[in-house]
């Protein structure tokens, strides 16, 4: 999204708590693709999935984000999630990542009932239906979305956008773009009223549906993953000011979706710090509270450390 551009380490100032709802983890000895950061160009020094858990907690403390919720896939990277919150406790959500296309398929329900009831899993996403063809309201989805319902497990749902070209890649045939609308999870959300769901990356670039759904649907937050860092800079301005002036404030949370890259925090969390538009008790509540309010936190232990 964009030419590659120089863009310098960043420390908010002042270090505001930050809650960063939107990260990704990958089995420990998982070889990462030899791929530069898409704005920076910056190689990627990570060379497997336990050097990037080291890299991204040591850039979390930096930044003072004292909470993160790391989806893994399903498989082995159910447990890169758990390995995740095993290896940083006080720090780290795991969430089971899930698509559910022929070569990535759901997970059996009865290891999400254990792994949710007994605390290692939390979060029931990043649940990418778009990437198999598919939108949250498939029936493929209701046993997870009922046991979500049944636990008060929150879901986090991948919407907007994909890599461009991602519909030619052999993994993921049926994406469509118009598959990531946000108005597509309605049927679901009124098959489970009771139902926490965070409409990653903002529903970018559906707008006014985002805005729907966020008005007619008050368990609806949104988060800002991905769009923070790699839009251009007027035109996430833009988008989040659009939300804000929606009147969804209270309902906009951090996430960076950093994918393979721990220096996308400090600049996803820099593009929301840079604007200007929002004041200081806004900032505070996307950087941190609306995510103790979604997630149903301790605000106590989040704020203290």
């Amino acid at each position: 999204m964009g030419m590659t551009r120089r863009v310098a380490a960043y420390t908010p100032s002042p270090r505001l708590p930050i809650i960063d709802v939107h990260l990704h983890a990958y089995p420990a000895d998982m070889a990462l693709p030899d791929t530069p950061n898409p704005i920076t160009g910056k190689p990627l020094a990570a060379k497997d999935g336990e050097a990037h858990l080291r890299a991204c907690l040591a850039e979390m403390k930096r930044l003072n984000v004292v909470t993160g919720v790391v989806s893994g896939g399903s498989g082995d990277r159910l447990g890169a999630a758990i390995h995740w919150h095993e290896a940083a406790p006080e720090r780290i959500i795991a969430g089971a990542g899930v698509r559910g296309s022929e070569d990535t398929p759901l997970p059996e329900i009865g290891v999400l009932r254990k792994e949710f009831s007994e605390g290692r899993l939390r979060v029931l996403g990043e649940v990418s239906a778009q990437y198999a063809g598919l939108s949250l309201s498939d029936p493929k989805y209701e046993p997870y979305l009922a046991l979500c319902e049944e636990l008060d497990i929150p879901v986090a749902l991948h919407t907007g956008t994909g890599p461009p070209g991602i519909s030619y890649d052999p993994c993921c045939r049926g994406f469509r773009a118009s598959l990531g609308n946000p108005a597509l999870v309605e049927e679901a959300l009124n098959r489970h009223p009771r139902l926490r769901l965070n409409v990653m990356h903002g529903g970018w670039p559906y707008l006014e549906e985002t805005i729907a759904i966020l008005f007619h649907y008050p368990q609806v937050y949104t988060d800002l993953g991905a769009i923070d860092w790699l839009l251009p800079r007027a035109e996430f301005h833009a988008y989040l000011g659009a939300l804000k002036r929606a009147g969804f404030g209270k309902r906009i949370m951090f996430g960076s979706d950093q994918m393979f890259w721990p220096d996308a925090i400090g600049m996803a969390v820099e593009a929301v710090d840079s604007a200007k538009f929002l004041t200081a008790s806004e900032k505070r509540d996307i950087f941190h509270g609306n995510a103790v309010r979604f997630f149903r936190l301790d605000k106590g232990e989040q704020t203290k450390r």
